[in-house]
């Protein structure tokens, strides 16, 4: 088993259970296949939140609000000559963020506008 992967919410709510039952962090490390560091750290965090899911909310916050986004798309309904680069560069009168022009692209493909050249 791979050592990076990481652990189902079923293998950590058995690492709860067998440690309950009174079985050793290595015991317990040697049934589920995962060294005994993850098994102290999967104990730890259970007795520090008292649940074994991860807990919500990790990674990246979003730039934009869904708010900006509309604006956006909104802004390229009225005007759909408007090149992505002029359009990040006028945003940021309307929404108070300096934002790139990807993350204008990204935000236009998400919401089903693509580029295309007007025949």
């Amino acid at each position: 088993m791979n050592s990076r992967r990481e652990t189902s919410e079923n293998q950590r709510a058995l690492v709860i259970k067998w440690s309950k039952d009174g079985k050793s962090l290595r015991e317990i490390a040697s049934l589920i296949g995962k060294s005994h560091g993850c098994i102290q750290k999967i104990l730890q965090k259970y007795r520090r939140t008292g649940c074994v899911a991860n807990i919500p909310g990790r990674g990246r916050k979003e730039i934009l609000s869904a708010t900006a986004k509309r604006k956006i798309i909104r802004s390229v309904k009225k005007n759909p000559l408007l090149s992505v680069p002029k359009l990040a560069s006028s945003i940021p009168s309307e929404i108070a963020k300096n934002i790139s022009a990807e993350t204008v692209k990204r935000v236009l493909h998400n919401a089903g506008f693509h580029g295309r050249t007007p025949v």
